[in-house]
């Protein structure tokens, strides 16, 4: 098919739908244990809690993931379809025990065994494609018929597995030359021309449902600038409600702190009066105290003084007796001592 003489038309294909759903039960840790001891073989599953012993062999039964691709040609070679099938696959025990003798190369095995019969479903499944009842729909449901079908043929093999499906017609654009010449096939010729027509109805309403969308998009778009202006507004409105709100509150604020700051000025200024009028009396008792303690001991001395003065009166006038007795004494002895020398002398 050349490119200089003809271009390549994508179908559309309908849009994949949710229920479709296969659980093919994987297991993420997967062993077959082999056991033989002489003549005598088991193959069974590894447990959570396996000791292994020395007539064991362990292998390993991964999920594996599989490509396939090819190409189906249909109305006389007019259209080509595309299938690309990703699938995950995972051989069970059971499939192990009936193909022991290929361990542990048994994924390649599965792909060799299968390849053929995978790509047998899928050219089985787009027979449906020529009688043209896809054209509607899409392929959609026939992609998952393929996928059913190797998910059936895989299990009753003791294989699970999930497959994904895609399939991409393409047609040739052809010339009316080319489309005359076709009339030996007729079959052919009335499913391409069907084709033709579909595919202008199908451009037109995709031109219609475009045009409808930006219309959409359009009032989408003022919608949403309408929505964002109302929610300025709203939001510019609740900003200044908040504001205020701040305003009014930091005034409260401000107004209580003022009270706050004039009744602790006063409280302070009755505190300072008090400990004045405190320090004062203080001072005050302090001054009394040494003033009464000043009298007292000035008191002290006077009576001191005044012992000290009648002590000294009192030396003195003993002094003064002493003195007295001493003259008196005196004048006896001389009175004595005249006696006698007028006596010695007569």
């Amino acid at each position: 098919m050349s490119s200089d003489n003809m271009d390549q038309l994508l179908v559309p294909l309908a849009d994949q739908g949710s229920e479709y759903e296969w659980d093919p039960g994987f297991e993420g840790d997967r062993w077959a244990i082999v056991s033989r001891i002489g003549p005598f073989e088991k193959i069974f599953k590894r447990p959570e809690i396996y000791t292994r012993r020395f007539f064991h062999k362990a292998y390993n039964l991964p999920v594996e993931q599989w490509k396939i691709s090819s190409q189906t040609k249909l109305f006389g070679g007019l259209s080509t379809v595309k299938a690309d099938l990703s699938i995950l696959f995972q051989p069970t025990i059971k499939y192990v025990e009936r193909n022991v003798e290929v361990l542990p190369e048994v994924g390649p095995h599965i792909r060799a065994n299968y390849e053929t019969v995978v790509n047998d479903i899928v050219e089985s499944a787009l027979l449906d494609i020529e009688e043209g009842k896809w054209m509607g729909r899409g392929l959609e449901h026939i992609e998952r018929a393929i996928e059913t079908s190797i998910h059936e043929m895989l299990i009753v093999q003791f294989i699970q597995s999930r497959a994904n499906c895609k399939l991409e017609p393409r047609f040739e654009e052809l010339s009316s030359d080319k489309i005359e010449s076709m009339s030996g096939h007729l079959k052919h010729q009335s499913a391409y021309l069907e084709l033709v027509r579909q595919k202008h109805e199908f451009n037109r309403q995709r031109e219609r449902e475009i045009h409808h969308q930006n219309e959409q998009l359009e009032q989408a778009k003022l919608e949403h600038e309408t929505n964002m202006l109302e929610q300025f507004r709203r939001d510019e409105a609740l900003r200044k409600t908040r504001d205020r709100e701040e305003t009014e509150r930091i005034k409260a604020q401000l107004y209580e702190e003022e009270k706050r700051l004039v009744a602790q000025e006063s409280s302070e200024e009755r505190r300072h009066s008090e400990r004045i009028k405190h320090e004062t009396l203080l001072r005050e008792m302090e001054m009394e105290a040494k003033i009464k303690e000043r009298d007292a001991r000035m008191k002290a001395a006077k009576k001191t003084d005044d012992m000290l003065r009648r002590e000294i009166e009192l030396l003195v006038l003993e002094k003064q007796r002493h003195t007295m007795e001493e003259e008196l004494e005196e004048e006896q002895r001389d009175s004595e001592r005249r006696k006698i020398n007028g006596q010695t002398d007569s």
